[in-house]
């Protein structure tokens, strides 16, 4: 028969003998089941802060009622904990019971406390804690729920607007009452905290009354402002304020009231304007003192029957020495009511 397989070189034989020997020694020194890899273990030393619970939902209150709450927390770190501030937003107060330095393991303590009285309806309420925690350096806190009212006003402020002198005028108020809080709850009476306003009740209907607010006999040029008082039956809320406001304008009327330079820098001119409005037609500015004196004035005097005004420009100049700027724009007028009318100057004038 013939002999059809051919011979294989020896030196293809020696080499697959050494392949296979070289393996084989290979997975004899790796030991079975382990990885040859290297690990590196590392531990991070920090502290933790956890707060028990961080949102707290007082439901419903009373306005004017005080809240206090206690939100507790934990140092869950093996570092210790230190808390740097605690910031409220607007409407409460917040402070650390315990002390601010907490140890692995240990607990602490903020309390807040929070005043309805300036409140109504749904409110949310922040504090800010910050700690040293590296993944939580400022943790938010919230407080909130419903505030309910016995009495609620509209509206809440009283704006008079600008008003010549001895001219009365009216507003009206709306007191509701929500009696579903307290059976039978009434208006007891409205003061008033300024002698020329008066509020008196006009009419009631269904929990609903009317109040009209009236301004009168009021001869004192410049702004005003005052409070009325609303008294009630209620043991939850005895009494609402309502906020008023407005301007007795007299002969002439200045804007602003107030000229501020701001800080100027040496060497630098600046100018400011003030607007004087004759609210009566023969009334004009006889003369004008200015100070100090080293700022000069130009005045525009426009006497037109529907509309007399001026406007003054007071400019500072560039060599103005250092320092603060106090003085004033004195006019002398003609008017009986106002015969000098003074306008403070401040300011500062600083190095380049």
């Amino acid at each position: 028969m013939e002999n059809r397989h051919r011979n294989i070189p020896a030196s293809l034989i020696f080499f697959i003998v050494q392949l296979f020997l070289a393996v084989g020694l290979l997975q004899a020194q790796t030991p079975s089941g382990e990885d040859n890899s290297t690990e590196i273990s590392v531990t991070d030393h920090n502290p933790d802060i956890h707060f028990e619970n961080a949102d707290f939902d007082f439901v419903k209150v009373f306005k004017g009622e005080k809240i206090e709450h206690i939100y507790k927390f934990e140092n869950r770190g093996n570092e210790t904990l230190k808390i740097k501030r605690v910031k409220p937003s607007c409407g409460c107060t917040a402070v650390i019971l315990t002390n601010n330095t907490i140890p692995p393991g240990e607990t602490g303590e903020i309390k807040a406390t929070f005043n309805t009285v300036s409140y109504s309806g749904r409110v949310k309420k922040s504090i800010t804690v910050s700690s040293n925690d590296p993944d939580t350096p400022r943790h938010t806190l919230t407080f909130s729920g419903e505030i309910i009212e016995n009495v609620s006003i509209k509206p809440r402020n009283i704006n008079f607007g600008s008003i010549h002198a001895d001219t009365q005028t009216d507003k009206i108020v709306t007191l509701s009452i929500h009696s579903q809080t307290i059976p039978d709850l009434k208006i007891k009476k409205i003061t008033s905290s300024r002698p020329f306003v008066i509020a008196s009740i006009t009419g009631e209907k269904d929990g609903k009354y009317t109040v009209d607010v009236a301004l009168k006999d009021h001869h004192e040029v410049g702004r005003f402002s005052g409070t009325l008082t609303v008294e009630t039956n209620s043991t939850k809320q005895k009494t609402v304020s309502i906020s008023f406001y407005g301007e007795i304008e007299g002969d002439i009327t200045t804007y602003p009231k107030r000229i501020y330079y701001g800080n100027i820098v040496s060497g630098k001119e600046s100018t400011q304007k003030v607007f004087v409005k004759m609210n009566k037609g023969d009334v004009k500015i006889i003369s004008t003192t200015l100070s100090p004196g080293y700022l000069s004035i130009k005045i525009d005097e426009r006497y037109e029957e529907n509309n007399p005004h001026c406007l003054i420009e007071m400019t500072l100049p560039k060599d103005a020495p250092h320092g603060k700027l106090n003085g004033s724009l004195e006019l002398q007028t003609n008017s009986n009511k106002q015969p000098i009318i003074k306008i403070p100057i401040t300011g500062e004038v600083k190095k380049d």
